[in-house]
């Protein structure tokens, strides 16, 4: 058996104590919230944990939530020095890293410690920004399959478009690119998890906010098209999601089977947009089921977890990093 503690970011770390736990008997996995990473109770179970998983908190930042993240980061490690250390990158924690690396502001102490560590990253380019700094990642997709969810025979209508923005991050995941093209195409219904859109003023009667939302597959069921236009991502979620359930997608970064539309430009976004829906109308756009292929092939469930379990086993066993990298991107 092989004891896991995850630390960092919550939602992801409880996913990851999700997959282990249903797909992997091998391990055993328990997320450490901050909360608690000081409590007596806790003690025992960082001290029986054969690896410690940090996931999104990446090392050696300048804030004081980060200063303060590597401070328990080193008193976990003291506590247990037998324990293996892994790091997994997964999108703008390595866009922060790469950025104050190059501006030289980045702690050098933690640094320096975390290259000696495993690290994971979830695509291609997060392992060349990574590469940069000095960190040598093995690429390893995050597994994120719905249940219950297929491409369906023929899109739904009428004409949906999704997209997630989380409150507070409307610049990031390109708002008002979106804003403008409900505003420009009334006839074209806007849905948008992920933040209540009090960005988003005026209101338009097309652009309807639904918050964060736990289950999303009530929004694919209905939806044509997901739009995800970011400066920079890792391997995201709702991509993966959308192809899984056929719907065709908008991204501003390269990957298969996707139409890319570069970040802040709204008018390629509405000229994209106005084509997929001159195609639905005509009722020419069926389901993107090259991308669902893709999908279902790339961020298999089990070639995901056996990428985990092997890099786990090389690291209990050997107490050293993997020297032939588990890649499954």
């Amino acid at each position: 058996m092989i004891r896991i503690a995850l630390v960092g970011q919550p939602f992801w770390s409880r996913r990851m104590v999700d997959l282990f736990r249903e797909h992997c008997p091998e391990i055993e996995a328990d997320f450490v919230p901050l909360s608690a990473l000081l409590r007596p109770a806790h003690a025992k179970q960082l001290l029986k944990a054969d690896i410690f998983l940090r996931i999104g908190y990446r090392p050696g930042g300048s804030t004081w939530r980060a200063v303060a993240f590597d401070t328990l980061w080193a008193g976990m490690r003291r506590l247990n020095p037998s324990a293996q250390a892994i790091h997994y990158w997964i999108g703008t924690d390595a866009l922060n890293t790469l950025e104050d690396f190059r501006a030289n502001r980045l702690r050098k102490g933690p640094v320096r410690k975390a290259r000696k560590d495993t690290h994971w990253a979830v695509s291609p380019p997060l392992v060349e920004e990574l590469r940069e700094v000095g960190f040598k990642s093995n690429c390893i997709a995050l597994p994120v399959p719905l249940k219950d969810v297929e491409a369906p025979e023929a899109l739904p209508a009428p004409f949906t478009v999704l997209a997630y923005i989380p409150e507070g991050r409307a610049e990031f995941y390109d708002g008002p690119s979106i804003y403008a093209c409900a505003k420009a195409l009334p006839h074209i219904p806007f849905e948008i998890i992920g933040g209540e859109g009090t960005w988003a003023r005026p209101s338009l009667p097309n652009l309807t906010f639904f918050g964060w939302q736990e289950d999303i597959r009530p929004f694919l069921a209905r939806a044509s098209v997901l739009v995800r236009l970011v400066k920079h991502d890792g391997l995201p979620g709702t991509v993966r999601e959308a192809f899984q359930a056929g719907l065709h997608v908008i991204y501003s970064h390269p990957m298969p089977h996707v139409h890319r539309v570069p970040y802040r430009e709204p008018a390629a976004l509405q000229s994209a947009l106005v084509e997929l829906h001159r195609r639905f109308e005509a009722r020419d756009l069926k389901p993107n089921l090259a991308g669902r292929d893709y999908a279902e092939e790339t961020f298999d469930l089990q070639k995901c977890m056996s990428a985990y379990l092997s890099d786990c086993r090389a690291l209990v066993e050997k107490g050293e990093s993997p020297q032939e990298p588990s890649l499954t991107c």
